[in-house]
């Protein structure tokens, strides 16, 4: 159950781990890795299912208490004390599973630094158990796996003092090299920005305060480890540390390095009837929101917005008065038969979305308002339909019930005492790239570090602490004070992560990318939102260039 870390060129990750993997491939190949040891994945078994077991019952904290209280395998701890005394008086326990292959679950499982040898047992059970945080079991459930399923390895090294540390990936041609003095610690757990360079072929360096704090020497040097790295191994990014005179690599792997492209804003989106229609598809969005409301509400987008109480009818008949109800509306505001009045608003909203909404936008002013009394009766049997879906199930709050169509929405009040599987996320909207344009055309923007290349619309949500996550709804922009783990669960289902601290180094950043989630780090915020995020939660639409690392922020 322990194998040295250089056992195996080409070792298997699901028996010792990404982590490990990477590591043992590097020390084979001569590069600076410190030694150690690996407790395999098969050790963790028995723990793991006397974690499930008990989850149920005990929650998060009985789980991890009874995988603590768990005797190792037999011989494990005789054989642990023996190869930890090996490696000195300071050691680091760290996770190592297969699901860290890519950045996903960066940060998402516990180390333990400057760890005694008698400890390294303890350490075991700790890193184990840390399969079973709350913030682990958010991950496995967004990522749909079932808890502590995917077996863990354990990597043990030497702990050492580093004078610097940080990280480095390949950008190109380029090398991107980020530190701190001192340990990388808390610039990949989010805490701190660091300095960032950019190193060319030739040595050439971009970056004062990089230079300032590490010097030039220093900065090649571990451009010239990570360029090493990658020629040995196929390693495009590295967590780095220097000790004495030396770098060596704590960490390898391969990162995402999406490049940013050009945002074309239609001149339309910058008039104002643009951002009337943004704010109406906001508030009436999927397939129910585009099947019985947009297609007459586009006639007079801003006199909608506000919500409009359910009313007391069986929802299955509510559902068939609105269905008929909004096809009447919509003929009216058409000039044409109910029985075609669906065609003109889909072909509308088609090309609404197009490169070209201009011509589109131009159509409404042609339309009839609709009728006042029959627009409220359609707004009020949506929301009796929209609660009723809520209340058999169907979906996790009123606010998903959008996204359910009007055919999904019958079949589940024809039988609403069938369990039903809440709908609990999404996909992307078909509406975010008009909602880009008409945000970056008409918002405030202010910039920060690029962090995770991509473009993204959607309502910003502040989660300035973990019991926050709740307001949090798929699509949503998160918006926190710094990349910290308890944020990550939610990039499964976000449209962008954005914070006001840290820095691009970040684990949570590392995830954004690995997920193809937009990301900026160090906004000011306050620039475009003002001073109190939490009051303002819920009420901004923000659009994110992950690229350039720019935020627009508009009312929502």
């Amino acid at each position: 159950m322990i194998l040295e870390l250089e056992y195996d060129p080409a070792p298997d990750p699901a028996l010792v781990g990404a982590k490990a993997a990477w590591l043992s491939r590097g020390k084979a190949a001569g590069l600076p890795v410190l030694p150690g040891f690996v407790v395999t994945a098969p050790a963790y078994d028995r723990a793991m299912l006397v974690g499930a077991d008990v989850i149920a019952t005990r929650g998060s904290g009985g789980a991890r208490l009874a995988m603590i209280d768990e005797p190792l395998p037999d011989g494990l701890e005789t054989a642990l004390l023996a190869a930890a005394q090996g490696l000195g008086e300071r050691l680091v326990v760290r996770s190592s599973t297969a699901l860290e292959a890519g950045g996903e679950w960066s940060g998402a499982f516990t180390s333990y630094l400057d760890v005694a040898p008698g400890e390294v047992p303890t350490a075991l059970r700790g890193c184990w158990a840390s399969s079973f945080t709350v913030q682990a079991l958010q991950r496995y459930e967004a990522a749909g796996l079932e808890p502590g399923s995917v077996p863990m390895a354990v990597l043990v090294q030497p702990y050492v003092d580093t004078a610097f540390g940080g990280v480095a990936r390949l950008s190109g041609d380029d090398v991107i090299v980020i530190g701190v003095a001192g340990s990388p610690a808390p610039l990949v757990q989010g805490w701190e920005p660091g300095a960032h360079a950019r190193v060319t072929r030739s040595d050439a360096i971009r970056g004062e305060e990089a230079l300032g704090l590490m010097g030039s020497q220093l900065i090649v040097e571990v451009a010239a480890a990570m360029r090493e790295a990658h020629g040995r191994t196929g390693a495009t990014g590295c967590e780095w540390g220097v000790t004495g005179s030396d770098v060596i690599l704590l960490q390898l792997g391969r990162t995402v390095e999406a490049a940013p492209g050009p945002i074309t804003i239609p001149t339309a989106l910058a008039e104002p009837a643009a951002a009337a229609i943004a704010r109406l598809v906001r508030r009436f969005p999927g397939p129910m929101g585009e099947s019985l409301v947009i297609p007459w509400a586009l006639a007079s987008p801003e006199e909608y917005l506000d919500p409009v109480p359910a009313v007391a009818v069986d929802p299955r008949e509510a559902l068939s008065e609105a269905v008929d109800l909004s096809r009447r509306v919509a003929a009216m505001v058409w000039g044409v038969p109910a029985s075609r009045s669906h065609l003109p608003g889909s072909e509308l909203i088609q090309a609404l979305r197009s490169d070209d909404p201009g011509r589109a936008m131009k159509t409404l002013a042609g339309l009839v308002r609709p009728d006042p009394e029959m627009a409220g009766r359609v707004l009020s049997l949506v929301a009796t339909v929209r609660a009723a879906l809520h209340a058999a199930g169907a979906v996790a709050s009123p606010d998903l019930a959008w996204h359910v169509t009007p055919e999904e929405a019958r079949n589940i009040l024809a039988s609403p005492s069938e369990p039903a599987t809440p709908l609990g996320r999404i996909g992307f909207d078909r509406w975010e790239p008009f909602d880009i344009g008409v945000i970056v055309g008409q918002g405030k923007p202010a910039v920060g570090q690029p962090a995770a290349a991509g473009l993204a619309a959607g309502r910003m949500c502040f989660v300035g602490a973990p019991d926050q996550v709740r307001r949090f709804r798929p699509r949503d922009i998160v918006v926190g004070r710094h990349p910290l783990p308890y944020l990550a669960p939610l990039l499964w289902d976000a449209s962008a992560v954005v914070t006001t601290g840290g820095g691009p180094a970040a684990h949570l950043f590392e995830s954004a990318r690995a997920l193809g989630i937009p990301a900026v780090a160090g906004v000011h915020m306050g620039d475009i939102a003002g001073p109190d995020l939490e009051a303002l939660s819920g009420d901004l639409s923000l659009a994110v260039d992950g690229g350039s690392g720019t935020v627009w922020a508009m009312a929502w």
